[in-house]
């Protein structure tokens, strides 16, 4: 059974059935955080969205959480799967692109170890910049209660994807992000402004900061 955003992503496509499947790889950073059960408890989303889920470690920390507490529900991992600027040029992060022919294997990574965890009834990839992606689902009209927001640690990136993604937010929803620290002072800046443009309050736990769009 798959989500009502697969079905109008996807269509019948079996996007999890891969030719080769690879071996479990859930390399991640702070993927199994507590603030990811404390917005399940609070929200009971109905639908997650994640902007950048590099080998789906917190899409399935999300995933498992949601199905031990008895919720129905989708999350919808938005990735192009290509990899970050740091990810190219710092020689510690580079091995994880598991590049092939000079391209990134991150998707079939990602959906293996979607399968590996049995969490394809409720994991949506999307495959596609969060731009284009946020146009997608703001004129299909998807109204996530949860986003949570991991991509580019640049400043204008960083920017662009708060702004677009606090419209598609449910009202009284969360918007969850994640890197505020001091080496990605592109992230902090970006999260800082955002928060005060709105009138919101950051209550940063540890590197992750949550603030709840008014009901």
């Amino acid at each position: 059974m798959t989500g009502a955003v697969y079905r109008l992503l996807h269509g019948e496509e079996r996007i999890f059935e891969l030719d080769e499947l690879l071996a479990l790889d859930l390399q991640g950073w702070g993927s199994n955080h507590p603030v990811f059960e404390r917005m399940i408890d609070q929200l009971k989303p109905r639908l997650i969205v994640e902007v950048d889920s590099w080998k789906g470690a917190s899409a399935i920390h999300m995933a498992q959480l949601m199905k031990q507490k008895g919720l129905s529900g989708e999350i919808v991992c938005i990735d192009t799967f290509l990899g970050s600027p740091e990810h190219w040029t710092n020689p510690e992060f580079r091995p994880g692109l598991r590049l092939k022919h000079g391209q990134p294997r991150l998707y079939d990574q990602f959906i293996s170890n979607i399968v590996h965890s049995g969490m394809q009834d409720i994991i949506t990839p999307f495959a596609i910049s969060s731009t284009a992606a946020a146009v997608v689902l703001a004129r299909a009209n998807v109204r996530p209660e949860l986003i949570y927001i991991d991509a580019s640690h640049e400043y204008e990136d960083v920017k662009r994807d708060l702004e677009l993604y606090w419209q598609l937010l449910a009202p009284g929803g969360v918007m969850l992000g994640d890197d505020f620290l001091p080496m990605w002072y592109g992230v902090i800046r970006a999260a800082s402004e955002f928060a005060k443009t709105y009138g919101l309050d950051l209550k940063i736990s540890d590197e992750k900061w949550p603030v709840q769009k008014p009901a």
